[in-house]
C-alpha cells in the first residue's frame, strides 16, 4: 500500500478574529482531508494571554504571533507538506519541519495603503520578507501576484496563481424566499441590495450614497443587507432603518442572504481577490461592481463594472436590474456561465497537484 502524503494546515490564532482566514482554512481542511492520497491535519496555535494582562491586547497578539507561535511550531513532527494559509504568518517558515513549504498570499493592503491607514506596517513587511524561503507561493489572483513582485523580493518562478472556489451551498437552487426573509426579519417586499465587509477599501460610503438616492426612487422600499463587521463611520439617522446587518451569521447560512437579495453591490477601491463576486456568480445573483484590481479579473468583460465612485451609473444599473426582467436574465446568464471558471473540483485538483509535485 502506497504511503499517504501528510499535509498540515497552519491556522491563525482564533484571537486574531480574522473570520475570512478561518473560513479559508476550514474550507481547505474539510475538502482535502477526504482525499485518499493525503493524511491531513491542522495546527491551531494556543494563545498565551499572560502578556495581555500587563499591556494592550494588540501587543499580546504580536507577542503570540511572532514569539509563541514559533515556539509551538518547533515542537511539531515533520510532515511532507506544510501549508500556511495566511501570509501574515510567513515568518514561521524556518521553524516548520516539512519537506515542502507553501504559503497563500491574499492581499498586500497594509503595504499598498500604508498612507491611507496612517502607519508603516513593519511587522507585515517582516513576515512578507520570508516569502522567498517557501517552495511555492500561492497568489489568489494575478493582481496579488503583481503586488507580490512589486513589494517583496519573492522570485517570480515560485508564485502560482490559484483562483479560489466557494462552498457548494452557493448555488442557484430555489429556496422559499418568504420563509427566509421572515426568519431574518427582512421586509420581503423591499428591494434588497447585498453589501459585504466593512474595511475602508470596501468603499461603503458610496454604498450608502446609492441607498440614499434609491430611497427616493422606491419610496423608502429599498434596503441594504450587510454581511460582516459594523461600519467604522457614522451613518445618517434616516438611513439606519434601511440597513439590516448580519454581523454574526454563521458561514453555512450566508448563502441564504445571497438568495433573497436582488443584487450584490461591490464598489471596492481594491481587492486582493473579491470572493463575494464568486459567491454571487455561483448563486446567479447579479452584480454591480467597480472595475479595479482583481474584480475585473474575476468578472471578465462584464458590462456592469464602473469607477469606484461613479455612483450615478451604478444607480442606473441597479434600477435596470430591478425593473428590466430581460436585462436581468441576460446578466444572470453571463455570470452563471462565468462561474464555471471557478468550479470547486477545478480548484482542488490544481491545489492537490501543487501538493503532489
Amino acid at each position: 500500500m502506497e504511503k499517504k502524503i501528510s499535509i498540515k494546515y497552519f491556522y491563525n490564532f482564533k484571537e486574531d478574529n480574522r473570520k475570512s482566514m478561518q473560513t479559508v482554512s476550514d474550507y481547505l481542511y474539510s475538502n482535502v482531508k477526504n482525499d485518499k492520497n493525503f493524511k491531513v491535519s491542522r495546527f491551531i496555535p494556543k494563545f498565551d494571554s499572560k502578556l495581555s494582562k500587563f499591556s494592550s491586547f494588540a501587543w499580546g497578539l504580536r507577542y503570540n504571533r511572532y514569539v509563541k507561535y514559533q515556539n509551538q511550531v518547533k515542537k511539531l513532527k515533520k510532515v511532507d507538506v506544510a501549508h500556511i494559509v495566511d501570509h501574515q504568518y510567513s515568518h514561521l517558515v524556518h521553524k516548520i519541519n516539512a519537506n515542502k513549504k507553501i504559503v497563500t498570499v491574499h492581499d498586500l493592503i497594509p503595504i499598498k495603503f500604508k498612507k491611507k491607514i496612517g502607519k508603516n506596517p513593519y511587522l507585515v513587511k517582516f513576515s512578507l520578507n520570508h516569502l522567498k524561503y517557501f517552495d511555492e507561493v500561492i497568489a489568489v489572483s494575478e493582481n496579488t501576484k503583481k503586488d507580490i513582485l512589486k513589494y517583496t523580493d519573492c522570485p517570480k518562478k515560485k508564485i502560482k496563481v490559484l483562483h479560489s472556489s466557494v462552498e457548494k451551498s452557493f448555488n442557484n437552487k430555489n429556496i422559499d424566499k418568504k420563509k427566509v426573509c421572515a426568519a431574518y426579519h427582512i421586509p420581503y417586499q423591499s428591494k434588497k441590495i447585498l453589501i459585504v465587509g466593512s474595511s475602508f477599501y470596501k468603499n461603503h460610503r458610496i454604498s450608502l450614497k446609492i441607498l440614499e438616492q434609491l430611497k427616493k426612487t422606491y419610496k423608502n422600499k429599498v434596503i441594504l443587507l450587510k454581511i460582516g463587521n459594523k461600519l467604522d463611520f457614522k451613518i445618517k439617522k434616516e438611513l439606519k432603518t434601511n440597513i439590516f446587518e448580519f454581523n454574526h451569521i454563521k458561514r453555512n447560512k450566508i448563502h441564504e442572504i445571497y438568495k433573497v437579495a436582488d443584487l450584490l453591490l461591490f464598489p471596492s477601491i481594491y481587492e486582493g481577490y473579491g470572493l463575494p463576486c464568486v459567491e454571487a456568480m455561483n448563486s446567479k445573483l447579479p452584480i454591480v461592481a467597480s472595475h479595479v484590481s482583481s474584480i475585473k479579473e474575476i468578472l471578465g468583460n462584464y458590462p456592469l463594472l464602473f469607477k469606484p465612485n461613479d455612483y450615478k451609473r451604478m444607480i442606473k444599473s441597479i434600477i435596470a436590474l430591478i425593473e428590466d426582467k430581460k436585462f436581468r436574465y441576460q446578466i444572470k446568464k453571463y455570470l452563471f456561465s462565468r462561474a464555471r471558471l471557478f468550479k470547486e473540483t477545478n480548484y482542488f485538483n490544481k491545489l492537490k497537484n501543487i501538493y503532489l509535485n
